[in-house]
């Protein structure tokens, strides 16, 4: 008897024990590849997991973000999050070796990230030799002006208000009396 009970803890304890460390969803997909080389400075970087990340009311706590190689500087990119998905676009300027780390909320609540890197190779434009190259003055940007119509609806819910604290009393006065002929 005793032999089947240790062996039945043994095994309750096996099965609680074991199951939660299986439980994380796993990155089952990453574009770019890690290691890819990419041309274009403008890319779509899309994530698949295995199971559905965890969005609450519309609201996520995923996280992507790119450095340039020997760069401290990590730069936040915004994101989309479609079920199982994770998509970003991300606009680089400069070529060179980078780093692409990823944070998730996974279905079972419980966070999960990790890093890649991709190679970013632009091509630079040939130089002209023989003329040197145009100046470009660009137009100054024309201001809105703004017609004041923010502050007119301000000063008339103002006078609103206060007719609103005047004339109240009176009408509870005047209908109190009603009441008392």
């Amino acid at each position: 008897m005793r032999l089947k009970s240790s062996f039945a803890l043994a095994l309750l304890a096996t099965a609680v024990f074991a199951f939660p460390s299986q439980g994380h969803d796993l990155l089952i997909d990453i574009e770019p590849a890690s290691g890819a080389v990419l041309t274009e400075a403008s890319f779509e970087a899309k994530l698949t997991f295995n199971n559905p990340l965890l969005v609450v009311e519309g609201e996520t706590s995923a996280e992507l973000s790119t450095k340039l190689a020997g760069s401290g500087d990590w730069v936040s990119h915004e994101i989309v999050v479609l079920d199982s998905v994770l998509t970003s676009q991300i606009i680089l300027s400069e070529s060179g070796d980078y780093d692409l780390r990823w944070k998730v909320v996974s279905s079972d609540g419980h966070p999960i990230s990790g890093e890649s890197t991709f190679t970013l190779e632009l091509e630079t434009p040939a130089q002209e030799t023989d003329s040197e190259a145009p100046i470009l003055i660009a137009p100054a940007p024309i201001q809105e002006q703004s017609s004041g119509g923010s502050m007119v609806g301000f000063y008339i819910g103002l006078a609103m208000v206060v007719l609103g604290v005047i004339f109240a009393p009176i009408g509870l006065m005047i209908r109190r009396r009603a009441r008392k002929s």
